[in-house]
């Protein structure tokens, strides 16, 4: 019990953060959303702070579902220090993009664009790996990811979340997971154990 408390620790903490936020405090985006004028007026912790605070509770379910969803699927590939280093990277790495590369955007909460990142560099480190699958789940999530470019979003869906869909923080993130999960060292990437097992039967045949 203690060892898988202690496995999924980063994503037990961050859900519920996200709960409580949602419950403690009435309007949170106030002072931890991203926003414009704020961040140029030295709030620099805006940087980080969007990723806990949501548009609602739906909001909030979809991100903390898309969360254990990656965790689920990819919590082997590393050690919690480095699961952290990824999540401090693409939390902020996200939000210091949208203020860089989107001069019209005022205001953004939420933590999709960076589990749109964490899903690609889990998915890419995986295919350095040899597993093959992950490419294709790499496909399948830069598919989603770049068709609202072509066909849009449906204005029922902004609705049904309680705010617009900001794509850019999607794509955004999506392109600095690839990036991270290229560049992180193999050293730090554990192999699943179907390869590893899959190797020891090779070194045992040459034997």
């Amino acid at each position: 019990m203690f060892n898988t408390l202690k496995k999924y620790a980063i994503p037990l903490i961050l859900s519920h953060i996200c709960i409580i936020l949602i419950f403690a405090l009435p309007k949170p985006d106030l002072w931890m959303a991203y926003d414009r004028r704020a961040i140029s007026d030295g709030e620099l912790w805006r940087f980080l702070t969007p990723n806990f605070v949501h548009l609602g509770v739906w909001h909030t379910t979809l991100n903390l579902a898309g969360l254990w969803f990656t965790m689920l699927l990819f919590i082997n590939l590393l050690k919690n220090i480095d699961w952290l280093a990824w999540f401090a990277i693409l939390f902020v790495g996200n939000i210091v993009g949208l203020h860089l590369w989107v001069p019209s955007l005022d205001h953004y909460v939420g933590m999709s664009g960076a589990l749109y990142g964490l899903i690609a560099a889990a998915a890419i480190a995986e295919f350095r790996l040899g597993v093959k699958l992950s490419g294709l789940l790499l496909l399948i999530v830069g598919l989603k990811i770049f068709m609202p470019q072509l066909m849009g979003v449906e204005t029922s869906y902004n609705e049904w979340l309680g705010g617009n869909v900001i794509e850019e923080a999607h794509i955004i993130g999506f392109i600095q997971g690839l990036i991270l999960g290229l560049i992180w060292p193999k050293s730090r990437l554990s192999e699943p154990k179907s390869l590893k097992a899959r190797s020891s039967m090779k070194v045992e045949g040459t034997k």
